[in-house]
């Protein structure tokens, strides 16, 4: 059984198709792949908010570049995952794989904030769901 997703390379699956590849480098950053799902090549780096909420439960959340909220608690005993996203309307509405970029490209995150821009916000897309995964072994 792992004892922290801190350092670790995982493998993340949710509803309707998402697979996340993150990769918690540390408390304070994760690095992420989207290899299946609605923007799959998607790939960020981002800083989260970690905090160990009890024995086998961690939490993290961001604030991506596109406006979507994320949070992802971690039950480590049973390698399950609860996950929250608010995903922006203008963004929920159209082909997400619009934001299939990399959030290091300066272009990339230029047109992300000119969408976000023009908006619409509200209603968002309410993700709340629960998933499961494995540790992925370093090569």
């Amino acid at each position: 059984m792992l004892n922290s997703i801190v350092g670790k390379k995982l493998r993340l699956y949710l509803p309707n198709g998402w697979v996340f590849e993150p990769w918690i480098t540390g408390p304070d950053y994760i690095e992420y792949t989207l290899t299946a799902g609605p923007h799959e090549g998607r790939h960020a780096i981002q800083k989260p908010t970690y905090r160990r909420l009890a024995d086998n439960v961690e939490f993290l959340g961001w604030y991506e570049e596109t406006g979507t909220v994320v949070t992802l608690t971690w039950f480590l005993g049973p390698q399950t995952v609860a996950r929250y996203a608010a995903v922006p309307k203008w963004l929920a509405d159209v082909d997400m794989s619009i934001s299939a970029g990399d959030n290091q490209d300066p272009e990339f995150r230029e047109e992300m904030a000119r969408r976000a821009a023009i908006g619409p916000d509200m209603p968002r897309h309410i993700y709340a769901d629960h998933g499961y995964f494995v540790e992925l072994e370093e090569k």
